[in-house]
């Protein structure tokens, strides 16, 4: 195998992890934009009256006794809540969407790992690309040295049939 078809077989079998990374990503984005939903003020309202003039000032009193409903102007600019309800509506969309993604990405390495002919192949690239542990972790699940992991890795990725789907 050359090193080529290693990187495209790495890439292929990394493309499930990648996928799982977008969705942390996407969920802390969401939950950002919650935080700002949960500490947005709402915008200040001030009350002008119309009275006499315009230009004139009118007392406490007189506004009181003012029979003409107050103008009401809102102040500030900035998101409102319905930008930020939007907003994450379209995030858990997306996260939907790349959820259903993964799903698919997870069966193709799954079957493509299942057609190995030995176990330890396939549980040392489920461990791999599946679950995301690094080698050395690997190793201590199954009590084996460093080396001999990685020469049950390469012998794993020399035999994997990738699908053409990609």
């Amino acid at each position: 195998m050359t090193g080529e078809e290693r990187k495209a077989k790495v890439h292929w079998l990394m493309r499930y992890r990648i996928a799982e990374n977008r969705i942390e990503r996407m969920k802390a984005e969401q939950e950002r934009w919650r935080q700002r939903a949960t500490s947005i003020t709402q915008r200040p309202t001030y009350f002008q009256y119309r009275g006499k003039s315009d230009q004139e000032k009118m007392t406490k009193e007189e506004r009181r006794r003012n029979a003409m409903a107050p103008v009401i102007i809102r102040g500030g600019r900035g998101l409102s809540m319905e930008d930020i309800v939007a907003e994450i509506e379209a995030l858990d969309h997306d996260i939907q969407d790349m959820v259903d993604r993964a799903l698919q990405l997870r069966r193709d390495i799954g079957q493509a790992i299942k057609a190995l002919a030995d176990d330890r192949e396939q549980l040392v690239l489920y461990y791999k690309y599946c679950d995301g542990l690094y080698l050395e972790e690997i190793c201590v699940k199954m009590g084996y040295s460093y080396q001999h992991l990685c020469r049950i890795h390469n012998r794993a990725l020399i035999s994997l049939k990738m699908s053409n789907d990609e």
